[in-house]
């Protein structure tokens, strides 16, 4: 008989699920398809560019998060007992669907799988059965609110209307990331920016012998990917984002962007010559 995870509370600690009522968590904890598994020291749990169908949550052990760069697997973070990961690809931060990270166990490690069905059950609000998950999903009041404090009291966002702060709810998005999560990855093409709302998220390039640079870090108020975005930029990413904890992010589409761009001459240029700071000192980064 497959073992079964038993504390329902484990699960309501991850972002996705924590809204979520007692009788709704124990039906992922007993749906069939949910179960806890086992890993060896070293071994593969999911793969980098490998189609997502599942999320982990740990319950034992811990697991290293790696990325390919120059040529070899670089070690970007150690996830461990009580956090979870490989949500991303089953929801909106990373819509091609695919795992944008390797993970590996460090040493032995348990984990609670969680079938991608749930996870898009709790997101939609669908109602696939009787027997299955049934949520509610509601954009709050509550929600908007908070997206809406925080950005007005922002310089970038300075020249939004009151109309378009009233209804901040119809073109933001709150995100939730785990421990070790990609928010952005070097080289992909840019559609979006990022205004951190809770947590943490380290940015970060890789030099030519594939060592890790810190370039910066961002809390909430902290904003990030909006250089690919100016007039002019090639709309290509030019360094990392991951997440240093759990943290909730606020996706601004570009359009929203470039529209504060248009009103705000200052700004624009402001954010230009911050660019091109960032670009002298990726250069350095990348001649030593």
């Amino acid at each position: 008989m497959t073992e079964q995870l038993t504390d329902i509370n484990i699960l309501r600690k991850v972002p996705i699920f924590n809204s979520l009522s007692d009788t709704e968590l124990t039906q992922i904890v007993k749906a069939p398809e949910n179960s806890i598994v086992e890993y060896g020291m070293k071994e593969t749990i999911i793969k980098e560019s490998e189609i997502g169908d599942c999320m982990y949550v740990i319950l034992d052990g811990s697991v290293e998060v790696l990325m390919r760069g120059m040529g070899r697997d670089v070690t970007i973070a150690t996830v461990r007992a009580g956090d979870f990961f490989g949500e991303q690809a089953l929801t909106v931060v990373d819509e091609t669907g695919r795992r944008n990270a390797t993970v590996k166990s460090l040493h032995k490690a348990k984990l609670f799988r969680i079938d991608r069905k749930y996870i898009e059950l709790t997101l939609s609000g669908d109602n696939i059965g009787p027997e299955d998950l049934t949520v509610t999903h509601v954009t709050t009041v509550d929600q908007d609110k908070e997206v809406r404090e925080l950005i007005q009291g922002m310089r970038l966002f300075s020249s939004l209307k009151d109309s378009e702060l009233k209804s901040i709810g119809t073109w933001t998005e709150i995100c939730s990331v785990g421990p070790g999560d990609f928010v952005i990855k070097e080289s992909e093409k840019a559609n979006c920016m990022y205004v951190v709302l809770s947590g943490s998220v380290e940015i970060f390039t890789l030099d030519d012998d594939g060592k890790v640079t810190v370039l910066a870090n961002h809390e909430r108020g902290g904003y990030f990917g909006e250089q690919s975005l100016l007039p002019g930029a090639t709309g290509i990413r030019n360094a990392y984002a991951r997440s240093n904890g759990v943290a909730r992010l606020i996706r601004i589409p570009k359009a929203y962007f470039r529209l504060i761009l248009t009103r705000d001459n200052t700004l624009a240029t402001t954010l230009s010559k911050i660019g091109q700071i960032q670009k002298n000192q990726r250069d350095k980064i990348h001649k030593k």
